[in-house]
């Protein structure tokens, strides 16, 4: 049949409504087909955006000491069946932080399941235990390193936290808010202290708060220096610590009354928790462990006639000989020795031989 006939057949109405159908099928065709590669686009952005977050945070190369260095075998091996392989560095910038290698726990994965700290005496051990806490916390925490990392140190419940109050995202203002609030919970333990100025002031401590940016700090590359100049710039031994318990000069004897002269300032810590840290670069020239006197205790050399001590150490995490960076963890406070109690004695010297002393208050700005 011709189309001009068959045209002529059907209504006007009819040709229109078949064609108005037909155009709503093109169009909707077109709105699907535009759905689908938006979404295409979108996919490889978000994913495109994983990536960057992921080698900006991961990438890096972690700036460890050669102590941590050896272990780094254990680390590839301990992440590869963990699934976690791509973190190895940080992992390893993790371990800096935690304790630069030099201490059995050498993840600090003790209290992971449920143990008293540096309760794993074999470092392979810690390793697996530490690495495969950390997988766990990524994977609870949807693959956000920051989260991860903050809950590394604060526990899981963190994590349960930041699903709850955050959307599940990290961000410092709520890692304040979580220790602040564990704080007030368990500070009547007297477990925990304020190793930071931050902490201090915010009522924040409650672990780390400060852990995700210094566990990052270490992702910059190469084994650290071994010539390491003195800065002159002195942090305080005790990070945080606002309380001196004893000052620098003559005072009575705490165990018999006498006049006696006391070398050094005293600082309030907490026992086998607070990190004691080295006050500015050096090298470590004396190590002794030892019940009496002034106990597990370090003295590192940072130019001539500059020494400084440090006494009645919980644990010591630095060796003889050793170069150090400021701010290196050398101990944990302890009462090792003639101490009456947890805290740090910290000398400054001019020699390395006792009674070469002198006040240490200027070197720190007090």
């Amino acid at each position: 049949m011709p189309w001009s006939l068959l045209l002529g057949l059907v209504p006007r109405k009819v040709w229109l409504w078949l064609i108005g159908i037909l155009v709503a099928l093109f169009l909707l065709q077109m709105l699907l087909y535009a759905s689908v590669i938006t979404g295409l686009i979108g996919y490889q952005k978000s994913s495109s955006s994983e990536d960057v977050r992921s080698v900006d945070v991961v990438n890096g190369t972690a700036q460890v000491s050669a102590a941590l260095e050896e272990y780094r075998p254990l680390f590839e091996e301990y992440a590869e069946k963990y699934g976690v392989s791509k973190y190895v560095e940080l992992l390893l910038a993790k371990t800096m932080q935690e304790s630069g290698g030099r201490l059995d726990d050498v993840m600090q994965a003790s209290e992971s399941l449920g143990l008293p700290p540096n309760t794993i005496e074999d470092p392979e051990r810690s390793i697996n235990v530490g690495i495969r806490y950390f997988s766990e916390m990524l994977e609870k925490a949807g693959g956000d390193i920051n989260l991860t990392l903050q809950a590394y140190n604060f526990g899981g419940g963190f994590i349960d936290y930041a699903n709850k109050h955050n959307n599940g995202e990290y961000s410092k203002e709520l890692a304040i808010e979580f220790s602040r609030m564990k704080y007030q919970e368990l500070k009547h333990t007297g477990m925990y202290s304020c190793i930071r100025p931050e902490s201090a002031e915010t009522g924040a401590c409650y672990g780390d708060i400060g852990y995700v940016e210094a566990v990052l700090s270490y992702l910059k590359g190469g084994v650290i220096e071994a010539d390491l100049q003195p800065t002159g710039d002195w942090v305080m031994p005790v990070e945080g610590a606002l309380t001196q318990t004893s000052n620098y000069g003559m005072r009575s004897d705490p165990f018999d009354g006498t006049p006696d002269m006391h070398r050094g300032i005293d600082f309030a810590c907490t026992n086998a928790v607070t990190p004691i840290q080295s006050v500015d670069n050096g090298q470590v020239v004396e190590v002794v462990r030892k019940n009496s006197g002034y106990g597990n205790n370090v003295l590192v050399k940072h130019d001539e006639g500059l020494y400084s001590h440090y006494a009645h150490l919980y644990t010591i995490s630095v060796q003889n000989g050793e170069m150090i960076q400021k701010g290196t963890k050398v101990g944990k406070c302890g009462s090792t020795g003639n101490s009456t109690g947890p805290h740090l004695h910290f000398e400054v010297r001019t020699k390395k031989q006792y009674r070469s002393d002198v006040n240490p208050a200027p070197y720190l700005g007090l």
